[in-house]
C-alpha cells in the first residue's frame, strides 16, 4: 500500500511539474502575442501621426505664393502678405510642434530626420527667412527649437554666418 501511495504522489508531483510548464508556455505564448499587438499598434500610431503631420504640411505649402522659393523674393511685394504669413505662422507652428514631439521622445529617430530635413531646407530660404523675423517678434517658441531655425539659417547665410537680421523693407 505504501508503494502505491509513493506512486501515485510521484504522479501527482510529476504532473504538476508537467502543468507549470503548460502555464510557463501559455504565459509565454500569450506575452509574445502581446507584445507583438503592441509592435502593431505603435507602428499603427506612428504612420496615422506622419500622414497627419504630412496633410497639414501639405494645406500649408499649397496656400503658399507660387515665386515662395525663388532666392529673390520678397514679401512685402507679394499681392497677399497677410495670407502668406498667416500660412508661414502655420508652418513654424508644425515644425515647432514636430520639434516638440521629438525632444518629448513621441516620434521615431527616422521620422524625425525626416522632418528635420525638411525644416533645415525650408529654414534656409529667403521667404522664410523674412517671415521669421516677423514672427519671432510676437511668437515665443522654445530657446532649442529658435536656435534649430536659426542655425539652419546661419549655415546657408554666405560668408556672414549669421542669419539675415531684417526683411526687406524693414529697419
Amino acid at each position: 500500500m505504501k508503494q502505491i501511495v509513493a506512486s501515485i504522489q510521484e504522479a501527482v508531483s510529476c504532473a504538476l511539474d508537467a502543468g507549470d510548464w503548460i502555464t510557463l508556455i501559455g504565459v509565454a505564448i500569450a506575452a509574445s502575442a502581446l507584445w507583438w499587438q503592441i509592435r502593431g499598434l505603435r507602428r499603427q500610431l506612428l504612420i496615422q501621426t506622419f500622414a497627419d503631420y504630412t496633410k497639414r504640411y501639405q494645406e500649408i505649402i499649397l496656400n503658399f505664393p507660387e515665386n515662395i522659393n525663388e532666392p529673390n523674393f520678397d514679401m512685402s511685394s507679394q499681392k497677399d502678405v497677410d495670407k502668406t504669413m498667416r500660412y508661414m505662422r502655420a508652418y513654424f507652428d508644425l515644425c515647432w510642434e514636430e520639434f516638440y514631439l521629438h525632444e518629448n521622445k513621441l516620434i521615431d529617430e527616422k521620422v524625425w530626420s525626416t522632418w528635420k530635413d525638411g525644416m533645415h531646407f525650408a529654414f534656409s530660404k529667403e521667404a522664410f527667412r523674412q517671415a521669421w523675423v516677423k514672427i519671432k517678434k510676437d511668437t515665443h517658441y522654445a530657446t532649442q527649437f529658435v536656435k534649430l531655425v536659426e542655425d539652419a539659417q546661419c549655415r546657408t547665410n554666405g560668408s556672414t554666418g549669421s542669419p539675415i537680421k531684417t526683411a526687406p523693407g524693414e529697419p
